[in-house]
């Protein structure tokens, strides 16, 4: 069963990275625009990682579109659209996962960018903490981002919790 969830999660993740390719190898081909100092990545990455690392979630919050912003994480099946419930997932994820962290292990794309990283912390209430490959996918306007797609498997980091499979965080 765990191989399968892992061939599950490398397909996903593979799948969105090719989406996020399509538009971005262009860009990536054609200079250092928008880039960081850090390893070439786009810009938006390595704010994106800051935002997360920031104790004020506003910081994440700001690097959205003023409107139409959304962020989803599939992983749990939520939405928050708009910069103020964008926010609060993010406030809310750093109360819930104690020690959230996350790190940036690669990144590309143009007006659409792929994150590779890898998301850590311990579940409130679980024995033990987890530490597993996350997929991003951003949709960029001009330089904010207008949606944010993340993909990691959930049943890896409730395994690796010591938390049941079928924990309901309601």
């Amino acid at each position: 069963m765990t191989t399968v969830r892992r061939s599950v999660i490398a397909i996903t993740a593979a799948a969105a990275l090719a989406v996020a390719g399509i538009s971005g190898l262009a860009a990536c081909s054609s200079g250092n625009s928008g880039k960081s100092q850090d390893q070439g990545r786009p810009a938006i990455a390595t704010d994106w990682e800051a935002g997360w690392k920031d104790s004020d979630p506003q910081h994440l919050a700001t690097l959205f579109t003023q409107d139409g912003a959304r962020y989803t994480d599939h992983a749990f099946g939520r939405t928050a659209t708009g910069r103020d419930a964008i926010a609060k997932w993010a406030g809310t994820t750093k109360q819930f996962i104690q020690n959230a962290s996350l790190k940036v292990d690669d990144a590309f794309g143009g007006d659409r960018v792929a994150i590779n990283w890898t998301f850590s912390g311990q579940l409130a209430g679980a024995p033990k903490p987890f530490s597993v490959p996350a997929v991003a996918v951003l949709q960029l306007r001009g330089k904010e981002i207008l949606s944010d797609d993340d993909y990691y498997n959930l049943a890896d980091v409730l395994r690796q919790s010591g938390l049941p499979a079928d924990t309901n965080f309601g």
